[in-house]
């Protein structure tokens, strides 16, 4: 949702209308920004934006939280791709679970915003197997893990629905 947002920013600044995905994004990242305590992005997704220009990327940097990655992060991940997710989209849902917010040392999140309809999809169909797994998984973790949870998948779609 972040890199679409980006997007509309730097289309409305070069006059062109962004397009839907775009519009889309920055509405219910908008809904999202309002309602929150906090929002978070990946380490990938902060470096990333880190390389952009700043005038675009500076406010969403400033807007958000990078997740470091956690103890089993990986290994959720790889976990992630036995259910035919991509690594990407594995790494992007495992952070759901196992990131971490240093300041606040929290872990994980309450949900995942997308314009992924496919990942969101793909995930509720899948969410029983999933969440079985996850259950087998963190029972076996140190109490500190206790807390974690899986984040919901949520289509920007979805979100402006609620709006």
């Amino acid at each position: 949702m972040i890199r679409r947002v980006y997007e509309r920013r730097v289309r409305l600044a070069l006059g062109k209308p962004p397009t839907l995905l775009q519009a889309e994004a920055a509405n219910s990242y908008a809904y999202v920004a309002s309602i929150a305590n906090r929002l978070y992005i990946t380490e990938q997704t902060a470096n990333i934006l880190k390389l952009r220009t700043p005038n675009f990327a500076a406010p969403l940097l400033a807007e958000t939280r990078p997740l470091k990655k956690a103890r089993y992060l990986r290994r959720w991940a790889r976990r992630l791709t036995d259910f035919a997710f991509s690594s990407e989209d594995a790494i992007v849902l495992a952070y759901g679970s196992f990131g971490l917010d240093v300041t606040s040392k929290s872990i994980g999140v309450d949900a995942i915003v997308t314009t992924d309809v496919r990942l969101a999809e793909h995930y509720e169909r899948r969410h029983a197997e999933i969440r079985n797994r996850f259950s087998d998984m963190v029972v076996n973790l140190p109490e500190a893990y206790a807390v974690v949870r899986l984040p919901q998948v949520l289509t920007t779609a979805a979100i402006l629905s609620i709006v």
